[in-house]
């Protein structure tokens, strides 16, 4: 399942290319839908909508002499509406969260399970249509309410 929404994204994505010339954008996100921060690509198919998919891995060790390691990996899937024009935009944003867990206790390594989360969160951005500097800063509306986060990277 997760492998056929990563390949029909990134289908998507590259298919966007018909629609939409030098809409690229890359940029990192701290806090945000993937909680501590994510690495985005983000593909605008016309002046109002965008698919944005991300990376996010958090790696927990515990203290003790076990060595034990669980790593949380979570990869944002969303499309954003734009609302408004010139450089300045409201976004609202909605998608799923692919969480996955697995831990590693010694020298084995255990698949904990993965799962979906629905998303959505709406704020405001900074993008130039000619491309260039990349601004954003939003709150979660899930799956964690109040959630803020914030972006900077650069449109191409």
């Amino acid at each position: 399942m997760f492998k056929k929404i990563i390949m029909t994204g990134i289908a998507t994505l590259m298919l966007s290319n018909i629609f939409a010339q030098d809409k690229n954008t890359i940029y990192m996100e701290g806090a945000g839908a993937a909680v501590l921060y994510s690495f985005n690509y983000e593909r605008q198919f016309t002046d109002k909508l965008s698919l944005r998919v991300g990376f996010s891995s958090v790696p927990l060790s515990s203290d003790d002499s076990m060595g034990e390691e669980v790593t949380f990996t979570i990869i944002p899937i969303m499309a954003n509406y734009l609302i408004g024009g010139g450089n300045h935009k409201l976004a609202i944003s909605g998608g799923v969260l692919q969480v996955s867990a697995s831990a590693e206790i010694g020298d084995e390594e255990y698949a904990l399970g993965d799962g979906m989360l629905p998303t959505a969160t709406v704020g405001y951005r900074y993008q130039r249509a000619a491309g260039g500097f990349f601004l954003k800063a939003d709150v979660g509306i899930t799956p964690i309410a109040g959630w803020p986060g914030f972006g900077l990277g650069w449109t191409f």
